[in-house]
């Protein structure tokens, strides 16, 4: 009679894991394991250089602990926490391996995109999404600037927000963007998308709005940056990344719902005008459509 096989063993939570093997480790590594239990949806937003800084330990004592543990990086531990935290997250390992079929990619990278929005979502400062619209709405006119990846969220940004109405343009070319920025005076808004928040081109264009007195909003990642230093609000999103999928591409996501988020609630604060100038706009469409 064979022998009958095991249940198969579930995976335990990121933050059990790494509780199992405390008593195993240093001093360094025990504060770093104490404050990730005590501060974990802070640790969700943090790097691994201010997690390091924040346990009083290092970045190495980091890297090793997580690799101990179990988890490939810091980044797959962040991942798997997520999903400890965040009710609805599906357990699936979002990292793409390369003997994977093309629905396993697409599980994950639906299972990716799921954890972006939830972690953005957890992360969102009511506040400061009330003041970005309130800014939005006072504004002159708007210039959104993105590069690369970003820079394709920036047209879409500003078709939509155009099409509510406002005067709004995006600009994805550096010198134009310096340019533009430059023009600008404190009736002006420029909405700065970068994930990194360390986009050069961006930044440059952002010191130039910031010099005339414009608002600056930046729609950037979790961390600390450059642009997070020179914007009056900052809308962050989330975004894990991987080896097969950048954490640029990953960020769109997150940022493209921001943006139809804003929208949205755009929309609600300028009606009936707003309504109207959607109708006005489709229907100089429809001789365009078959």
């Amino acid at each position: 009679m064979p022998t009958p096989k095991p249940p198969p063993q579930l995976e335990i939570p990121a933050l059990k894991r790494i509780q199992a093997i405390r008593a195993d480790v240093g001093e360094s590594s025990s504060r770093l394991i104490d404050y990730i239990v005590c501060n974990p949806k802070t640790v969700l937003s943090q790097s691994i250089t201010e997690l390091a800084e924040a346990a009083a330990s290092s970045e190495p004592t980091a890297v090793r602990l997580f690799r101990r543990a179990g988890f490939r990086s810091f980044q797959d531990f962040k991942i798997r926490l997520a999903q400890s935290l965040v009710p609805g997250v599906s357990s699936l390992n979002p990292e793409i391996a390369p003997s994977d079929t093309a629905l396993q990619v697409l599980e994950k990278v639906f299972a990716t995109s799921q954890i972006t929005l939830k972690e953005t979502l957890a992360h969102m400062d009511e506040e400061v999404l009330e003041q970005a619209v309130q800014r939005l709405l006072s504004a002159r006119k708007i210039e959104v600037v993105g590069c690369g990846v970003s820079g394709i969220v920036a047209l879409d940004t500003a078709h939509k927000f155009s099409r509510l109405g406002l005067l709004a343009r995006s600009h994805h070319d550096p010198h134009f963007a310096a340019q533009v920025c430059a023009l600008t005076d404190p009736d002006d808004l420029v909405l700065a998308i970068s994930h990194t928040g360390s986009t050069r081109d961006v930044l440059d264009a952002v010191e130039q709005a910031k010099d005339n007195g414009a608002t600056v909003i930046a729609l950037t990642g979790l961390r600390r940056s450059p642009l997070t230093q020179l914007a009056d609000l900052t809308l962050r999103t989330s975004s894990p990344e991987s080896s097969y999928r950048s954490e640029a591409i990953a960020s769109r996501i997150a940022q493209l719902c921001m943006v139809d988020a804003l929208c949205v609630t755009l929309h609600l604060r300028l009606e009936p005008h707003s309504s109207e100038r959607l109708r006005k706009t489709r229907e100089a469409l429809k001789d365009k459509r078959l």
